[in-house]
C-alpha cells in the first residue's frame, strides 16, 4: 500500500498538495456545517458528538490544569536552582552559544533590550554569539540599527555577527528564510573558517522581543550536556507574552495570562506531544543534518521538529527547560490597531495547519518510522489545528443549535437533557480555567508580590475578562484559524507580517 500510495505522490506531487490542502480546509467545514445540516436529519447523531467533544474537552481541562500545576512547581524549582554551580563538574567551556535573532525594521529599543538580557547571563559571555539576522531589503533602515548595537555591546561577547539575508528564488519572506541564511553563514564562520567542533554549537533562534532569565544558557548546558542522543533533541522554554501585558487593552490582557499557562501546561506533556514554538534551541549539528529549516515554510517553528522527526527517522524529541522566556504579546498605538495586529499574529500561527497535508504525506514516505509513532505525530498537528478553528462552535453553540433548528428532536428525553448535560460537563471545566487564570497572574512578572498577585486575580475586571472569553475566543482564535484554513483549502496563502511592536 505505502508503494501505491507514494508512487502517486511523486508522480502527481502538485495534485496531491492540493488535494490536501483542500480536505485539510474542508475539515473544519463539515464539522460546522454537520452540526447544523445534521440537526435537521441526524439529530441524534449531532448530540452524542457534542457530548463526546464536551466529554474531550473536561479531560484536556483537567489534563491543563494538573500539568500548569506540575510546570509551575517545576518553574519555581528550576528558578531556584544555581545551574552554573551545577556546570562546574561537566565540560562546559566547548560549547559555544549562537543566538540568532531575525529582525526587520525592528523598534532599536525591543533589539536592544532582547541583547541586553543575553549580557546579563550567567553563562560565559566569551561563549556567546550573537547573530543580528537582518534582511538585505531593509539596509538602508536597519544598517544604522546594527552599527549602534555593535558599538553599544562590543567585547561582551565572542562575536556579534550580522548577516543580511537576499530573498532567492523559491524562499519566502519571514524568519523561516532568514534563519536558515543566518544559520548557514555561522556555520561557514564558526566551522569552516574558525574550525570549531559543529556538535559544540547549540543555535537559539529567538523573536527580537525576547527577554532571556538570566540563567537560561546555564541551564540550556547543562541540559545538553547530560541530554542522552543531544543531538537529536530540540530544547524549549516556555513562551509568555508577558512583556508588555499590562500596557493591553483591558480586556485582551486574560488571554495573555492564559496562553502563556497553556504553553507551560503543553510542556509538562509525555514525550512527543509538543513541538517547538516561538523561542527554542537545537544543534548546529542537527539543523545541518536535516537541512535547515525550509525556506518556503512561514510556521518555521513546528515544521522544523517535524522535518528533523522524519529525516531522523523518528528519533526527535523536545527537552522541557522550564525557565519561561518573555515575549511582547502583539501591541500598537490604539486598542482597535492592537485588536488588528492580535487578530494578524494570530491568523499567522493558525497558518501552521500547512503542516497537516505535509506530515500525511511523510506518514507514508516514511515506513521505516513505528506506524503508532506517526500515527501519533498525524493526529498531533490535525488536532491542535483543526480544534483551533472548530471548537468553539463545538462548545458554544454545539448544545443549543439541534433543539433550536429542530424542536421535535427537542421534545424528545435527549433533546431535552443535552443543552443540560452539555452545560455540567462544561461548568465543571471550569477547574482548568480559573487554574489557568490563577497561574497566569501568579507568574505575571508585573505583579511583584504575592498579595498583588492575589489581587488580581480576585480583581472585578478578571472576572469581567472571563465574561468575555468567549467573544475574544471567537474574534481572536476561531475566525483567523477559519481564514488560514479557508485560505489553504482555497491555495490563497498567507505572506509574514511583523507584529506592530511599540
Amino acid at each position: 500500500m505505502y508503494e501505491i500510495i507514494n508512487s502517486y505522490i511523486n508522480y502527481h506531487p502538485v495534485k496531491t498538495q492540493r488535494g490536501l490542502e483542500i480536505l485539510t480546509g474542508l475539515f473544519p467545514y463539515f464539522i460546522i456545517l454537520f452540526v447544523i445540516i445534521g440537526s435537521f436529519i441526524v439529530p441524534e447523531l449531532v448530540a452524542y458528538l457534542v457530548i463526546i467533544f464536551n466529554v474531550y474537552w473536561l479531560y484536556r481541562s483537567f489534563q491543563t490544569a494538573i500539568n500548569a500545576t506540575v510546570g509551575l512547581l517545576n518553574v519555581k524549582a528550576t528558578q531556584k536552582t544555581d545551574w552554573m554551580e551545577k556546570l562546574k563538574n561537566l565540560d562546559y567551556r566547548k560549547i559555544k552559544q549562537v543566538i540568532i535573532i531575525p529582525n526587520v525594521k525592528e523598534p532599536v529599543h525591543i533589539l536592544e533590550r532582547n541583547i541586553q538580557s543575553l549580557s546579563e547571563q550567567n553563562f560565559p559571555l566569551k561563549n556567546i554569539y550573537v547573530v543580528l539576522a537582518m534582511e538585505a531589503r531593509a539596509r538602508d533602515t536597519d544598517e544604522v540599527k546594527t552599527r549602534e548595537m555593535i558599538k553599544k555591546f562590543k567585547g561582551k561577547f565572542a562575536g556579534i555577527l550580522v548577516t543580511w539575508h537576499d530573498l532567492k528564488p523559491g524562499e519566502t519572506i519571514g524568519k523561516h528564510s532568514n534563519n536558515t541564511s543566518s544559520a548557514k553563514e555561522v556555520k561557514r564562520l564558526l566551522v569552516d573558517e574558525r574550525h570549531i567542533n559543529i556538535k559544540n554549537i547549540l543555535v537559539t533562534t529567538c523573536d527580537v522581543d525576547i527577554v532571556f532569565p538570566k540563567q537560561y544558557f546555564s541551564l540550556l548546558t547543562y541540559k545538553f550536556l547530560t541530554t542522552p542522543n543531544k543531538y537529536h533533541r530540540f530544547f524549549q522554554a516556555p513562551f509568555f507574552m508577558y512583556n508588555n501585558v499590562n500596557r493591553l487593552p483591558a480586556l485582551m490582557r486574560l488571554r495573555i495570562l492564559m496562553s502563556g499557562v497553556g504553553y507551560l501546561a503543553t510542556l509538562q506533556k509525555v514525550s512527543g506531544r509538543f513541538m517547538s514554538f516561538s523561542t527554542y534551541s537545537v544543534s548546529l549539528d542537527l539543523l545541518d543534518t536535516v537541512g535547515y529549516w525550509d525556506v518556503d515554510v512561514i510556521p518555521e517553528d513546528w515544521h522544523i521538529n517535524l522535518k528533523s522527526y522524519f529525516a531522523l527517522r523518528g528519533d526527535v524529541d523536545i527537552i522541557p527547560l522550564n525557565l519561561p522566556v518573555l515575549g511582547n504579546a502583539p501591541e500598537s498605538t490604539s486598542a482597535w490597531k492592537t485588536f488588528k495586529g492580535t487578530y494578524q499574529t494570530e491568523k499567522r500561527w493558525a497558518w501552521g495547519v500547512v503542516d497537516v497535508p505535509y506530515v500525511v504525506k511523510k506518514f507514508f514516505q516514511h515506513p521505516e518510522i513505528s506506524f503508532w509513532d506517526r500515527l501519533k505525530k498525524v493526529t498531533l498537528t490535525m488536532e491542535w489545528h483543526i480544534t483551533w478553528s472548530s471548537s468553539w462552535f463545538l462548545i458554544t453553540l454545539g448544545a443549543t443549535i439541534p433543539t433550536i433548528l429542530n424542536p421535535a428532536f427537542a421534545a424528545t428525553s435527549l433533546g431535552y437533557n443535552l443543552p443540560r448535560m452539555s452545560s455540567l460537563i462544561l461548568t465543571v471545566c471550569m477547574v482548568g480555567l480559573i487554574t489557568m487564570v490563577l497561574y497566569g497572574n501568579l507568574l505575571n512578572p508585573h505583579n511583584k508580590t504575592t498579595k498583588s498577585k492575589i489581587l488580581a486575580f480576585l480583581h472585578p475586571l478578571t472576572f469581567l475578562q472571563m465574561v468575555t472569553l468567549p467573544i475574544f475566543g471567537l474574534l481572536l482564535g476561531a475566525l483567523p484559524g477559519l481564514e488560514s484554513q479557508t485560505r489553504l483549502m482555497l491555495g490563497k496563502y498567507i505572506g509574514y507580517r511583523v507584529a506592530d511592536k511599540v
